[in-house]
């Protein structure tokens, strides 16, 4: 069952002069992640943890992208590159960003339009990944390309980099395009549920207001730090004192994303890595599910 729509999956022809490159390094990326299936459920959160890293509401008091300074925004595409890395868990290259498959691949993010990536010239020839974000509809893109001479635009900025041309950008592979990640928390409360949520002075209090108002919404360990503001956030999501005791009351359970794909999955809850999901059973037959296993 696909909980998450299309997801833009176009890759190039098999007599693309480029085909035999990207499909090894695609293979080699979803063989690093443990498949699509993985691939796809951990985008949905892989993009919004490194944005609310950035924006660290519980330190910052901020809560949108809109809020960082200038010099943050360019540091967010140092973050994706790091915590891709991570993910695939390959070294960093001699001169590009990533070493996969043992070629060098660099990568390039933009939080702007369909041409935002800038390509070095120590990029170009050499394979990329591309990422796309748009924080205001909460979809990104993933692409895999040789940044050939001839894809890329004849001027160059300060740098010396460059961009893909309208043409160029038909050369690329895409491994999704125009997917829904989890979006902003912050951007799907008003002011007055925020104020709300926030109100008590505990953070247990906080936290059940949190799932409470927001029921099947995704929320990322990140937020519920910022919401608690205490160190041991993650103890006052617990039963015997904690708020999922508050939840229970009302008929509420509390899922991971890390401990109850499965029971999510039955539920058709759509989810994405270390993401928090609180769900009132709406049928007889979710309750029963919820309570056999042990969630209600």
């Amino acid at each position: 069952m696909n909980l998450f729509g299309d997801d833009g999956y176009r890759p190039l022809g098999h007599d693309h002069r480029d085909y035999g490159d990207l499909s090894q390094l695609e293979t080699d990326l979803l063989e690093a992640v443990g498949g699509r299936d993985r691939f796809i459920e951990k985008l949905r959160s892989f993009f919004r943890s490194a944005i609310d890293e950035v924006i660290d509401t519980a330190r910052t008091g901020r809560y949108f992208l809109s809020d960082l300074e200038k010099t943050e925004k360019t540091y967010l595409g140092t973050k994706f590159e790091i915590l891709l890395r991570d993910w695939l868990g390959v070294p960093k290259g001699v001169v590009l960003d990533l070493l996969i498959g043992g070629r060098e691949v660099d990568v390039k993010s933009t939080t702007g339009g369909a041409s935002g990536w800038m390509i070095p010239p120590e990029a170009v020839d050499h394979l990329c990944v591309l990422l796309r974000v748009n924080e205001q509809d909460s979809t990104c893109a993933v692409g895999l390309v040789r940044a050939r001479t001839e894809y890329l635009r004849g001027g160059q900025n300060r740098d010396a980099k460059t961009s893909f041309s309208a043409a160029g950008r038909d050369h690329i592979w895409w491994m999704v395009q125009d997917f829904s990640y989890t979006p902003n928390f912050w951007s799907l409360v008003d002011a007055e549920a925020r104020a709300h949520i926030m109100a008590p002075k505990g953070g247990t209090e906080r936290l059940a207001r949190l799932f409470q108002t927001c029921l099947e919404v995704p929320v990322s360990r990140v937020v519920i730090a910022s919401v608690a503001a205490q160190d041991d956030f993650m103890k006052r999501l617990r039963k015997n004192g904690g708020a999922r005791d508050v939840l229970g009351k009302q008929n509420i359970a509390l899922l991971y994303s890390e401990t109850d794909r499965q029971l999510m999955k039955e539920l058709g809850v759509a989810f994405g890595s270390r993401e928090f999901i609180s769900f009132r059973p709406k049928t007889a037959n979710q309750e029963d599910l919820l309570r056999r296993a042990g969630k209600l």
